[in-house]
């Protein structure tokens, strides 16, 4: 207030000279007398610009003196006050000071442990990692490499509070006992009364075990709910549940083993309880016998326990049939019908899509089978030389791009041998579908269309020439029945994947098989197709003979970084490795035609491959499984596989 007081009177008093000498020159005669009082006055005007400037030099010197006092205060704050622990280190990496807050924390760090300490923290901010434990604080820090300092905040209470609002959280889960219907068939009443009532003491005891809720839906299927923090001791444990009833079963002479669907978050109960159920249908088509525990938000990933075993036989005529209803109810609710394999198609993928093309012929509709034949193994490039002899099944063929532009709205399309969008013959022909149906025998993965019309993946079939066989079985009839070629390409597809029906065979395979047989199915034919020529026999040999042990009974074979390779030539050297006595996991590492480094795992069923494959991004069968590596060498690719071998047989099954 005094300060502007004296502003306003220096101002006033300035005006009123400038006044003072402007009536002076334009009132007063022009003489010595008026020059004199003017020569006054600009003295006085002077005198008082030069005080007004001295004030105001004082004034700043002031302000500069009252900021250097508070900088002084804040200073004293942020070194002895503020609730931020702050070091600095020199050249060496020791501690040359540090704040009281921290003192009392790192005090007693010797000089080699200074060290570590300061190494560590620039190791964790080099990869994003921003929290660091110090006794049983743990710390927040922001570094500063250039100045040398590290900024430490305490974040215990907040974790704390974060892990106990998490531990919280609800969680949903469903259990389903598989193969309970096929373990019961030919059981009296008092044998199925033993039998669930051993289910129900051993899921019990495991789950009382927990503190859980949990109740009995039906024969096969439990309930339960459960705190976030349960389902982490669940995890702890690899839910051991699975390998206690396995093991239990076994002693009571029955095949059960249980799958559970667990989901948690922070969403409503609804989408909890229904990502639980997704997670369920996810561990029964990947064949039983593990757990999908998955968090309810959207872009969450799953993560697979178990899966040791291989998937049992679970489909049934029943659900053939449905299958086969649905499927036809889906043709008369759409156009055109285009059928597509995987990249580089296999024999598998070929004869399934013409299978499926026989489906439709036999609705009166409109097909075609997508096939770039720029991209062929050397199987199939035979294969379609025997096509295009035939014209009316030469006329199905397609290529991806005249596909595009003949697609129109309603136009259906049918993955047939792989239900993943990456692995499309064209991912960008598969963009432009909305109505999509499904038909493979592989483990389900993460990677799924979002909205299939119709899904039809069976796991425990030898391949997908055997489901979509099964499916024109129960559609023939006298006046539509599958071509002598097409029951060949079929018969082609079903060997390829059971390596002349040694593995992954069942029953229904073999009756899918005799009746290829009474449909005209070329077995010469089929052999011709699938031979292997004197390169390709070569080719394996010098690949099996550079194989190398990384386990007790797990051999890797891998091709040369210049050298390029068919699909076909890795998984015949991997069947090959196989055959070898004392070996239960092959693994084949090749660079593919197009640049692209490519896995084909083989396994006696001692070791789940599909899993490993799954770590690297591919998937398959837990004897059969395959992964494809883009942008790398082989040399990475191995060491990444070697890490991932490691970490599967200690245990990890994190997806």
């Amino acid at each position: 207030m005094e300060k502007n007081t004296k502003l306003r009177w220096s101002l006033f008093f300035f005006f009123l000279l400038l006044l003072l000498q402007l009536m002076a020159i334009f009132f007063l005669p022009l003489n010595y007398i008026t020059a004199i009082i003017v020569i006054f006055i600009d003295v006085l005007l002077l005198i008082q610009i030069i005080m007004q400037q001295r004030s105001l030099q004082i004034s700043n010197h002031q302000k500069i003196i009252q900021a250097s006092i508070v900088a002084e205060k804040a200073l004293d704050f942020v070194s002895e006050d503020m609730p931020v622990g702050v070091i600095s280190w020199g050249v060496d990496r020791q501690f040359i000071w540090m704040n009281p807050y921290i003192t009392a924390e790192v005090n007693d760090l010797t000089v080699a442990d200074q060290q570590d300490m300061i190494n560590e923290l620039i190791q964790r901010d080099e990869k994003g990692k921003n929290v660091y434990k110090i006794k049983d604080t743990l710390y927040h820090f922001q570094l500063n490499k250039e100045k040398a300092l590290v900024y430490l905040i305490d974040i215990t209470k907040e974790v704390e509070l974060e892990t106990k609002e998490q531990n919280l959280q609800t969680v949903v889960g469903i259990l389903s006992v598989d193969n309970y219907d096929d373990v019961t068939d030919r059981k009296d009443d008092k044998e199925i009364s033993y039998l669930n009532s051993f289910i129900t003491t051993v899921i019990s005891d495991w789950m009382d075990s927990y503190q859980i809720f949990y109740k009995r839906v039906n024969a096969e299927r439990f309930f339960f709910f459960a705190r976030h923090e349960d389902l982490t001791k669940m995890t702890d444990n690899n839910f051991d549940l699975l390998e206690k009833i396995r093991v239990a079963a076994e002693k009571e002479g029955v095949l059960i083993t249980v799958s559970m669907g667990i989901s948690y978050g922070n969403q409503s109960l609804e989408i909890i309880g229904d990502t639980a159920q997704n997670n369920l249908d996810i561990a029964l088509v990947r064949g039983g016998d593990q757990v999908v525990v998955k968090d309810a938000e959207e872009n969450a990933k799953p993560i697979f326990y178990g899966g040791n075993s291989t998937s049992a036989a679970k489909r049934t005529r029943v659900r053939s049939r449905a299958m086969s209803t649905a499927l036809k109810n889906v043709f008369n609710e759409t156009g055109t019908v285009y059928v597509m394999g995987h990249r580089f198609p296999d024999m598998d993928a070929i004869g399934a899509s013409f299978g499926v093309s026989c489906l439709a012929r036999f609705h009166n509709k409109n097909v075609h089978v997508v096939i770039d034949e720029q991209e062929i193994i050397p199987d199939v490039d035979r294969c379609l030389e025997e096509i295009h002899k035939d014209g009316e099944m030469e006329g199905l063929l397609i290529s991806p791009a005249e596909a595009m532009k003949q697609r129109k709205a309603g136009d259906l399309l049918v993955m047939v041998d792989y239900h993943r969008p990456s692995l499309s013959i064209s991912q960008e022909l598969y963009e432009q579908f909305e109505n999509v149906v499904i038909i493979d025998h592989h483990r389900r993965g993460e990677e799924f269309p979002s909205k299939p019309l119709l899904t039809y993946i069976e796991s425990s079939a030898s391949s997908a020439s055997e489901l979509v066989a099964e499916l024109v079985q129960f559609e023939s009839k006298e006046n539509r029945k599958m071509t002598k070629m097409e029951a060949t390409l079929l018969l082609a597809g079903i060997t390829v994947d059971t390596k002349n029906f040694s593995i992954r065979t069942t029953a229904r395979t073999f009756d899918v098989a005799s009746y290829l047989k009474t449909c005209g199915a070329d077995a010469s034919l089929v052999q011709y197709i699938l031979s292997t020529d004197i390169k390709s026999y070569l080719e394996i040999s010098q690949l099996v003979g550079e194989s190398e042990y990384v386990g007790e009974d797990i051999v890797i074979a891998a091709g040369s970084e210049t050298k390029e390779y068919d699909s076909v030539t890795a998984a015949k050297t991997a069947d090959t490795l196989l055959s070898m006595v004392d070996i239960n996991a092959a693994f084949v590492i090749i660079k593919r035609n197009d640049g692209v480094v490519a896995i084909s795992a083989r396994s006696t069923g001692t070791i789940n491959v599909q899993m490993i494959m799954e770590a690297l991004g591919g998937g398959g069968h837990f004897t059969n499984a395959a992964a494809q590596i883009k942008a790398t060498t082989i040399a990475e690719v191995k060491q990444q596989l070697l890490a991932t071998i490691k970490e599967q047989l200690s245990g990890g099954e994190k997806e």
